[in-house]
């Protein structure tokens, strides 16, 4: 019995220090990174202005769909935003009516098309490659 742990170990020991650089780089991948629509900014190299315009629009956004929301959604909504909880999935949790859904479509389509407004024809095309990039992106 003792001869058969004894050969064992060092298989086990082998396998340790195989998976060892596996886990290291699942740490690292899963480290925490600057939101997606920050990422496509830095790649987009967008100048002060268009930074400035972009956040302007975010905001307002922010506030019509706020105003499209009831006073008990608005909570829950700072609420899971709080818990970090992230965008889209947040407005999932509301249980939106028709209406609102709606309505805070609408809002996300005029968005979209003042910030493409913003963006350069070169902007809009890399905006759309990563994008697409992004759908295609298997799970991990």
């Amino acid at each position: 019995m003792k001869n058969k742990l004894f050969w064992l170990l060092p298989g086990a020991i082998a396998l340790l220090l195989s998976a060892a650089p596996v886990l290291t780089a699942h740490a690292q991948s899963s480290a925490p990174t600057a939101p997606t629509g920050q990422r496509v900014q830095n790649r987009l190299n967008l100048t002060a202005d268009q930074k400035a315009r972009l956040k302007t629009i975010r905001d307002n956004v922010r506030q019509q769909i706020e105003g499209v929301l009831t006073s008990e959604q608005q909570a829950k909504l700072q609420a899971d935003r709080g818990q970090g909880m992230k965008r889209g999935q947040d407005l999932k949790s509301l249980n939106l009516s028709a209406d609102q859904k709606a309505r805070i479509k609408q809002i996300r389509e005029n968005a979209r098309s003042q910030m493409d407004s913003v963006l350069t024809p070169e902007q809009r095309s890399q905006a759309q490659q990563y994008k697409s990039q992004r759908r295609i992106k298997p799970a991990q």
